[in-house]
């Protein structure tokens, strides 16, 4: 965690994709990122020999090498990389030195030339989060100029991942499908709805900001690999009943007697009726373990939970750091307010915000990380 890292990350929810054609909305490439590593989950749980530590890690190198070559246009990139692919390599590994560890030096440095199932598993996602955005393009302006150009150039890029099973069964545009969309369209939702900020953020791309983090505090304090597997995946989901229920303020949510209890409520009843209904069944057990009290500490046995009161108490073991999971959730807050604030947009709302998670953090340490330094104007200038 430095915040070089976390500057360049949060950059990406201020590019903007498909901004030469006529949009019915924003497409925002934070979200986009957020999008595909939710593909990727689902596809990767249809294969069987998956690393997910593996799978990870290269997807957070692949969201910094596009947030460091910021927005270029897909052909524009494909002819760059055939040109000029390890000058382009040089370049945002020189970017990118001292703001990430050695290990993920190492993904970065392979993210392009590596051919293992996970790179695909992250490939097809990417064509398939794009594909969910440019549909929506398509069919606002399907006149364009060069519209069905793109089009059946991402189909034809789709059809080389054709011996993924989930790539398949995403192609019939059925439950699994559905699901896929219900995550997408989260990027709709506005953080901080009540109030004005730059750059704007959605649910979606808060989702992704906050699994990275999470990732990032877990490396932190050495995790180990369920840790990293459970801890981001968990950060990723965290939000998802919001794409039933919109992202209800926090002075409605917790200065309401008894309000969030019963949205806790109606939200497991969502995730039971509606949710994992749509979701591949070998992954719905899980799922639920990650969307349900998500910022409970849990020990996970033979996909069994149960609730502990510390994460200390799971030193070692598998399961989820929810109190680690809330303090990335609360850093990305932190996060949002302060650099709205740092672009001159300073409600009373992002300044009380700043004030009481700086308050809130002192002194508090999870593990042997000392989340202190993370909750200050300082750790940002």
């Amino acid at each position: 965690m430095n915040k070089e890292l976390i500057k360049l990350l949060f950059s990406t929810a201020s590019i903007e994709r498909w901004n030469d054609l006529p949009r019915p909305v924003k497409f925002i490439e934070l979200d986009k990122q957020a999008h595909r590593m939710i593909i990727a989950y689902v596809l990767a749980h249809f294969e069987d020999d998956i690393d997910f530590y593996k799978l990870i890690h290269l997807g957070i190198a692949g969201i910094l090498y596009r947030a460091v070559l910021t927005d270029l246009k897909s052909p524009v990139y494909h002819f760059l990389r055939k040109k000029k692919g390890k000058e382009l390599d040089e370049f945002v590994l020189n970017n990118l030195k001292g703001l990430i560890d050695e290990e993920l030096e190492y993904y970065v440095k392979i993210f392009n030339s590596d051919n293992s199932k996970e790179k695909r598993v992250l490939s097809a996602s990417s064509y398939l989060a794009s594909k969910w955005e440019f549909d929506m393009i398509y069919n606002f302006a399907p006149d364009i100029y060069g519209m069905r150009e793109i089009k059946e150039n991402i189909e034809n890029e789709l059809e080389d991942y054709y011996d993924l099973e989930g790539v398949k069964v995403l192609s019939l545009k059925k439950k699994s499908y559905d699901f896929i969309s219900l995550c997408g369209n989260l990027r709709f939702q506005k953080r901080w709805a009540n109030t004005p900020r730059v750059p704007e953020t959605s649910v979606l791309g808060h989702m992704l900001f906050v699994a990275i983090v999470a990732f990032l505090f877990t490396k932190e304090y050495g995790g180990n690999n369920h840790k990293i597997y459970y801890n981001f995946f968990t950060g990723l989901f965290h939000d998802l009943p919001e794409a039933l229920t919109r992202d209800i303020i926090a002075p409605v949510k917790h200065n309401v007697q008894g309000l969030d209890e019963i949205l806790k409520t109606y939200e497991n009843f969502l995730i039971d009726e509606k949710i994992l209904p749509l979701v591949p069944k070998n992954i719905r057990d899980e799922l639920k373990i990650l969307i349900t009290d998500e910022f409970a500490n849990k020990l996970i046995i033979d996909n069994q939970v149960k609730k502990v009161d510390v994460a200390e108490d799971l030193l070692g073991m598998k399961g989820i750091d929810g109190s680690l999971i809330k303090a990335a959730d609360h850093f990305a807050a932190f996060t949002e307010a302060y650099m709205s604030i740092s672009h001159g947009i300073k409600s009373i709302e992002l300044i009380n915000a700043v004030k009481m998670l700086t308050e809130k953090y002192k002194n508090k340490k999870i593990y042997n990380i000392d989340l202190s330094k993370y909750f200050q104007k300082g750790f940002f200038e």
